[in-house]
């Protein structure tokens, strides 16, 4: 049975269950009893598709390659321009904040409950880092969102209201470190099962939640009014890495490795199947070309008519962009658009570029700036099953001051290829690399800056909604910056 499937078993039984009660009476209870169906719920029933419909939409889809890739320029459209133009419809900022919300926290919440119910601490802790990631990347998207009342419906709460930007990554930090001092690797009577991501291994689940605390804490290390001590998060890590651990290889990359099989592939590898609309943009080929960069055979394809690498400017109007020519351009490389690419969330070779911002800004548990930065640069090529040269590490040996900051945020992007949805956050925090708006774009010549909340907010939800809007002094609009940009 294809993995994702199996989380819709539960609700199949429900469904035949009242249909089969409606037709049936006296002894149905007794003559029509699967012995080798289950009748309740489990955990492991839900978790397949909550995993992967969050890391669908993060990786593919309207958000991940619409959104992500385009904005932070790793991709262009040649067809279809308009949304490369920032003409960015309600079907894609309601359809990631419904995915999120509706269907993989929904399924983290009934997984949290029934470890409760079922005394297994393991399962509500991967549920816990689970909604933490997807808040991370709701808050990072949207701004302030709904986050300690959210998905309580059936508890009477279904107009929640927003927290700030600032609560909700205060509530993930505080509630990363709860789930991994909550999980026991030891109790195997607590083994937890249908983990399609990390294989069930309750180790590399510790190591996904530290390492999403060291994210998202490098993001606000600078800021003085994160309301709690910032460094003090980022030490508790980094100096005990016994009981908080973290990726050590790209062994450890925190990815849902896709299958060649209806409903469990790649989705890029299923858009394309039909469709042929993106090809990998100019800015990302005129930059890794001046590098003389490796991974750019792994990121593009080379024309089909011949020829070298040819990226397509971001945001060209259709007729410009068709000219170009599908066989003269090159496309997204073959290892992204196979069935089986890896959906990453977050690599080894991130974290050292997380370790080395940290380092450069003075966090002295992080180690040396330029161990790490040499090392991510090595690790993100190891990553494709490329060697890195020794002439590129020394063309790019790491430089003094604000270059050398640079420096590693451009290195930072390019390994964050294909994680679209994070590099563009990335970017609107730091500014690196000095991305241009698109040719031709509808929002005031600037690289938006978050999403719409969609319109169902407006309309279902419009006191919080409206108050969320008050509170941040934004439009609902893409031009305003986020807390975490400010």
């Amino acid at each position: 049975m294809k993995r994702i499937l199996a989380s819709f078993r539960y609700k199949a039984l429900v469904v035949a269950g009242l249909l089969a009660a409606s037709a049936c009476t006296g002894d149905f209870d007794q003559i029509n009893t699967n012995p080798n169906a289950p009748s309740t719920a489990t955990a492991d029933l839900f978790l397949p598709h909550g995993i992967q419909s969050a890391v669908d939409a993060y990786w593919g889809g309207s958000l991940g390659m619409d959104i992500g890739d385009l904005i932070s320029q790793y991709w262009a459209r040649i067809q279809y321009t308009d949304v490369d133009q920032y003409t960015i419809t309600s079907d894609i900022y309601s359809g990631a904040w419904q995915t999120f919300y509706v269907e993989a926290l929904g399924d983290y919440q009934r997984i949290y409950k029934l470890g409760v119910e079922n005394k297994n601490p393991n399962y509500q802790a991967v549920a816990m880092i689970m909604r933490s990631w997807v808040f991370s990347l709701l808050t990072d998207i949207y701004g302030d969102i709904p986050y300690a009342q959210a998905i309580q419906g059936i508890e009477g709460i279904v107009q929640p209201k927003y927290d700030t930007q600032k609560e909700v990554y205060a509530g993930i930090i505080k509630e990363l470190k709860a789930a991994n001092d909550m999980i026991d690797v030891t109790d195997k009577t607590k083994a937890i099962a249908g983990d399609i991501l990390l294989g069930n291994d309750l180790t590399r689940w510790k190591k996904f939640a530290n390492t999403l605390s060291l994210r998202l804490l490098n993001r606000i290390a600078t800021k003085t009014d994160a309301g709690f001590d910032v460094k003090a998060e980022i030490n508790r890590i980094l100096a005990d890495p016994a009981k908080y651990p973290v990726l050590t290889s790209n062994t450890d990359n925190i990815q849902l490795n896709y299958l060649d099989a209806t409903n469990n592939n790649n989705p890029i590898n299923q858009n394309r199947k039909t469709r042929d609309d993106h090809r990998v943009s100019a800015t990302l080929v005129t930059r890794l070309q001046a590098l003389s960069d490796a991974r750019l055979a792994v990121y593009a394809d080379k024309p089909a008519d011949g020829g070298d690498y040819k990226g397509v400017p971001n945001g060209l109007s259709n007729a410009d962009a068709n000219a170009l020519g599908l066989s003269k351009t090159s496309k997204v490389g073959a290892y992204f658009v196979s069935a089986t690419a890896p959906g990453v969330l977050i690599s080894y070779a991130e974290l050292l570029f997380i370790k080395a911002e940290l380092a450069y800004k003075g966090i002295t548990a992080a180690g040396d700036v330029a161990t790490n930065y040499t090392g991510g640069i090595t690790a993100s090529h190891s990553q494709y099953k490329l060697t890195v040269s020794p002439a590129y590490l020394t063309a790019n040996a790491l430089k003094s001051g604000a270059d050398g900051y640079t420096q590693i945020m451009e290195q930072k992007w390019i390994a964050l290829f294909g994680q679209g949805v994070e590099a563009w956050t990335e970017y609107r925090r730091t500014g690196i690399p000095a991305l241009k708006p698109s040719v031709i774009n509808v929002n005031a010549g600037i690289i938006p800056t978050r999403l719409p909340y969609p319109g169902s907010e407006e309309s279902l939800n419009y006191t919080n909604f409206k108050d969320a809007l008050t509170k941040q002094a934004i439009a609902n609009d893409m031009k305003s910056k986020l807390w975490i940009a400010k």
